[in-house]
């Protein structure tokens, strides 16, 4: 986005507090899960693509939504990386320290001499998932096209390395249970927060997000 977002700062402070409220776990059986190692991929175009999305070399916001995913381990939450579906060596994306100094987040300042922004991508580490598209009212699109993006295994049985019924994994859309069977099929439709967590359940389950003037 060219614009910045004004919420950047109650971004921050949403996720600080919400990980001070998360910080109780229950526990299931069996040894503690490691943590996941799933960095932002080195070839977001080519994965854009295999989700069958085209990247574009402008932004385009006819269509403009977004959702917001958490995914817990053992209750510790995982980072969602920065910069999925965008790639960061584009002549028109541009990477600024955010607000708490810490962070950094990727927007597109001018168009690029070719490809790097997919339809559907993260700015920042926050969680946010924005949808762009030049289409008016666009067709959402799916969490496991995002999981695409992100090099992460998505499916009825396993996210990531973590499979049932090994491990225990529940998905929760606006602090309720999914009730399908494949959360790769979710639509990410306007301000959905979704919740995955595997082994041990946080002590609270995200129902809302500070969207500010986000759409």
């Amino acid at each position: 986005m060219r614009t910045q977002s004004p919420s950047r700062l109650s971004k921050a402070a949403g996720l600080a507090a919400f990980l001070v409220a998360a910080a109780c776990t229950s526990s299931p059986a069996g040894a503690p899960l490691d943590q996941p190692d799933w960095p932002a991929p080195d070839d977001p175009m080519a994965r854009a693509e295999s989700a069958g999305l085209t990247p574009e070399a402008d932004e385009f916001l006819t269509t403009h939504t977004h959702a917001h995913l958490d995914v817990f381990v053992d209750g510790e939450r995982v980072e969602i990386p920065a910069a999925i579906g965008i790639d960061v060596n584009g002549s028109g994306i541009e990477a600024e320290l955010m607000d708490d100094e810490v962070n950094t987040e990727y927007q597109l300042r001018s168009p690029c001499d070719s490809p790097c922004l997919s339809p559907l991508h993260t700015h920042d580490v926050f969680g946010i998932i924005h949808t762009e598209s030049k289409v008016a009212n666009a067709p959402s699109f799916t969490l496991g096209q995002f999981f695409t993006e992100w090099g992460v295994r998505l499916d009825a049985s396993c996210v990531g390395e973590y499979c049932a019924p090994d491990v225990p994994i529940q998905v929760y859309l606006d602090g309720r249970p999914f009730g399908g069977d494949d959360p790769s099929e979710i639509e990410l439709t306007s301000h959905l927060v979704i919740a995955i967590a595997i082994g041990a359940v946080p002590g609270l389950i995200p129902e809302n997000w500070q969207w500010g003037d986000d759409p």
